[in-house]
């Protein structure tokens, strides 16, 4: 701004103060006034100063003031303090979508893609006008342009009911003959540690073109060692980006442990997808081919495909829908270790004023197998359910660790008596996305 605006503003302020005074008034203008009228004039370190002292006399001259403050960081420079003020008014008001874009675009300025990518998104929800829109979606297709690496870590801690899904049945028959279960084969509760990291880096070799290498782990821990289930994975491949979205695919390499002894090796192909196909629907899905062999079971050596297609829809900026399908065709060189899985998850993730985030979920999975139990003389075949809700608070981060809990409850309905089982519990952790 040039010494005219700021001249105009300094007039308005000894108006403003010789009226209070002449009238015999004892307020003088407020500090947050000061820094309104100091941002319009484009006296941005000023109007800092200002508004960094200046006492809301409710909701609503808070959040004004947040976002002058926001704003005039974000002209001065200074991102990450404006993604603090910014992120402060949503974790209270989430329906303020002006807010979200600029600190969707704060974060793009950062190169935090991750984050400015949800908050684009999330902002498509609600009504924009054609040009910001168009101006959203040039954002998020820059962001897939550039994107290089991605690094996420999580923790949490898993009280269940039944984590190894057990049986509660103390007796089953098998031929017409009840035998008695073993302690060690009925469900006990336990508490176990999820620990959870991934890794993905983008190599740019043309124009619209990127090299795929990412790895991941997942461990699961209890004290009960048996109960361990750790995984590792690798994929290498290639993506292709559009307009609204990207394609890619390459070769899977993954690994097994349960109980501290190795269970599976994996090798095959993979493709995914991903598709804005207006501003509130996307699409996206996953189809992978794995060739598993087992070291210590060899009857479960086979290929293993699946298709998981989702779709997401922005009710408003507030409320996510999703949707997903999973399909998968075992087979094996056991029939009775071949199967048919079918299943439909559907969620919603809203979030309150106040900052609290909800996102209940529920899935049903069936699936038969291809060939008769030899202990039973029958082909199994389950129905397992799932409920569960998470929930975090936007207002409760420290250094972009974001820390949730939730609470789920599942069961499975099986026409072979020693596989049906019933856990509950609960999951207390925190993550973050670099």
């Amino acid at each position: 701004m040039g010494v005219f605006p700021a001249v105009i503003a300094a007039g308005l302020l000894f108006a403003a103060t010789a009226f209070g005074q002449a009238d015999g008034l004892p307020n003088r203008p407020t500090d947050l006034q000061f820094g309104r009228l100091l941002f319009e004039a484009g006296r941005f370190r000023d109007a800092r100063t200002f508004l960094e002292q200046a006492r809301p006399a409710d909701e609503e001259e808070g959040i004004e003031r947040l976002f002058l403050l926001g704003l005039a960081e974000v002209r001065l420079g200074l991102l990450p303090e404006a993604a603090e003020r910014f992120e402060a008014i949503l974790a209270i008001r989430p329906e303020l979508t002006r807010v979200r874009l600029e600190l969707a675009r704060v974060y793009g300025l950062l190169g935090r893609d991750g984050k400015a990518r949800f908050h684009f998104q999330a902002s498509l929800g609600d009504e924009l006008p054609s040009s910001v829109e168009g101006a959203v979606e040039a954002w998020l297709d820059r962001i897939d342009a550039r994107k290089r690496w991605s690094v996420s870590v999580s923790a949490a801690v898993l009280p269940e009911s039944n984590p190894a899904k057990r049986t509660a049945e103390e007796e089953v028959r098998i031929g017409g003959v009840p035998f008695r279960l073993d302690e060690n084969a009925r469900e006990a509760s336990g508490t176990g540690l999820l620990l959870r990291t991934g890794a993905q880096y983008s190599p740019v070799l043309a124009d619209d073109w990127r090299g795929v290498l990412a790895v991941s782990t997942a461990a699961k821990l209890y004290e009960q060692s048996d109960w361990n289930d750790i995984s590792v994975q690798g994929d290498v491949g290639i993506a292709r980006l559009f307009d609204r979205g990207s394609a890619s695919g390459g070769i899977r390499l993954g690994r097994r442990w349960l109980g501290g002894e190795r269970y599976s090796d994996g090798i095959g192909p993979w493709v995914r997808g991903r598709l804005r196909l207006t501003p509130v629907l996307r699409l996206d899905g996953a189809l992978s081919a794995e060739r598993r062999s087992h070291p210590l079971q060899s009857g479960q050596d086979g290929w293993t495909v699946t298709l998981r297609p989702g779709l997401d829809y922005a009710l408003s900026s507030r409320t996510t829908l999703r949707a997903e399908i999973d399909l998968e065709h075992v087979d094996a060189r056991e029939d009775r270790h071949g199967s048919r899985l079918g299943g439909l998850a559907l969620g919603v993730s809203h979030a309150f004023e106040g900052g609290l985030s909800v996102s209940p979920r529920a899935a049903v999975h069936w699936r038969r197998y291809a060939g008769e139990d030899p202990l039973f003389g029958k082909a199994r075949s389950d129905r397992q359910t799932r409920l569960s809700v998470n929930l975090l608070h936007r207002a409760l981060q420290y250094r972009g660790f974001a820390p949730y809990v939730g609470f789920f409850v599942e069961w499975n309905r099986s026409s072979i008596p020693i596989n049906r089982y019933r856990n509950q519990g609960g999951v207390f952790g925190v993550s973050k996305t670099f």
